[in-house]
């Protein structure tokens, strides 16, 4: 059975929500143990209320880290609650100020033996450092979003600079599953935002083998370090025709040059067969492929679109 953890660090922030909603049931359990009628969710605005009595929406919401709606979600309870009053700021009409109540003051006072054994308890669970460690994690974790490391962290990894020195291309295996089932996916996402999947389509994703390469075409699979990003294949059509076909590279790695690789390979392959041109039908609604393929040195050919493809409206080749 596959779990959470097997899922890896993509699975992180289903992994701290799942950990969160545990430890607010735990925690609201506890509470209810002993009729204290509080919620967990509540904690870090009381608390910032308490010690700053007369503290703003905004500032409650800067020193949370949430937005300014999120905090009026949790200052709802607390005000019908009566725990909180919201008083106008006398300095500025338009701000609103959070004090505790006398009887939130109290529920206060009632809490803090309850959350000083709380804490007791969490140090017990993660001695000798441990919930420091936690809390230094936590607050990496913190900046690294609040900071949109992970952002900036992406981009630095698509920058074409970064795919093309991770790029190999690699033959197609048939007997790898991974090289089927990317060389159909891959074409798939643009079949279906573009056009539709036609039967020669399904026909080639279902046994590529059988359609492409044994009867002498050739199939290429792109990677950046070990994962599959972009594919290609050459289709023979006749003896001394071969078509440039299948060609697909995922959303995130598209212009990076990756393409260009692609194509560049595939016309190798074609010059080791022995050929002296080239051929391809495409579309001019895909808005990036004719370009690309006439800046590589494709024009216009006087050979007609062949009848495989409904979507077909241009055809190009190349003399290698």
């Amino acid at each position: 059975m596959t779990t959470l953890k097997d899922l890896g660090i993509l699975a992180m922030g289903t992994r701290l929500r799942v950990l969160s909603e545990g430890m607010m049931a735990m925690v609201k359990d506890f509470y209810a143990q002993y009729d204290l009628d509080f919620e967990p969710r509540w904690f870090p605005v009381f608390q910032l209320v308490q010690r700053q009595p007369g503290i703003g929406i905004a500032a409650v919401a800067a020193q949370i880290g949430v937005s300014h709606t999120a905090v009026n979600a949790l200052t709802k309870p607390l005000l019908e609650n009566g725990l909180i009053t919201l008083l106008q700021n006398p300095d500025d009409a338009r701000a609103k100020q959070l004090t505790l109540t006398p009887e939130g003051e109290v529920l206060f006072t009632r809490l803090q033996p309850a959350w000083f054994a709380l804490e007791k308890a969490l140090f017990e669970v993660f001695p000798d450092g441990q919930a420091d460690a936690i809390m230094d994690v936590l607050a990496s974790l913190d900046e690294a979003v609040t900071d949109l490391a992970v952002p900036r962290g992406i981009r630095r990894v698509l920058t074409p600079q970064t795919v093309q020195a991770g790029l190999t291309i690699v033959g197609f295996d048939p007997h790898n599953p991974d090289h089927k089932r990317y060389f159909a996916a891959l074409n798939i996402e643009w079949l279906q935002q573009y056009f539709t999947v036609e039967p020669v389509d399904h026909q080639m994703f279902d046994d590529p083998k059988a359609t492409i390469l044994d009867v002498g075409g050739r199939i290429i699979m792109a990677k950046v370090d070990s994962q599959i990003v972009g594919t290609g294949a050459l289709i023979k059509r006749s003896i001394d025709v071969y078509e440039l076909a299948k060609m697909a590279v995922s959303k995130p790695f598209q212009g990076k040059g990756i393409g260009a690789a692609i194509v560049d390979h595939l016309e190798d392959a074609a010059r080791r067969l022995g050929l002296k041109k080239l051929y391809l039908v495409s579309s001019k609604k895909l808005p990036h492929a004719v370009p690309m393929y006439r800046k590589l040195g494709w024009v216009d050919s006087p050979l007609a679109l062949h009848e495989h493809y409904q979507r077909s409206d241009i055809s190009l080749e190349k003399v290698l």
